[in-house]
């Protein structure tokens, strides 16, 4: 699994409507596929590709949730997603210190409870 660094910026209007989506969040621009992407305005957010499938986390420590979109690389795609919320959660998934867990070990570690 590598880190990548896609563009990402936040929905345009026009996309909103032709997307239908209720969530206006951020995108990802990668090779001219643009992916909707779950992640709040104010989340911290880390892309890594393995192979064909992109791992999009977003992670929010003042609001205490996480989440991990899977995409096709290629077409952009969702194949699957989890989202994970409260200090209490987050540390039974992660342990007591998720909070300084580097974002690539909660991306495996998300990835476990997702196979």
């Amino acid at each position: 699994m590598t880190t990548i660094k896609p563009r990402i910026r936040l929905i345009t209007p026009e996309e909103v409507r032709t997307t239908r989506l209720i969530n206006a969040g951020s995108v990802i621009e990668l090779q001219g596929v643009v992916i909707p992407i779950a992640a709040g305005r104010s989340d911290q957010i880390h892309v890594f590709k393995e192979e064909a499938q992109l791992f999009v986390l977003s992670i929010n420590y003042r609001f205490e949730y996480a989440g991990l979109e899977v995409f096709d690389a290629t077409t952009g795609e969702e194949q699957e997603s989890i989202f994970v919320d409260s200090e209490w959660n987050l540390k039974s998934y992660f342990g007591n210190n998720w909070r300084d867990a580097a974002p690539m070990n909660i991306v495996k570690k998300f990835r476990e409870y997702m196979n």
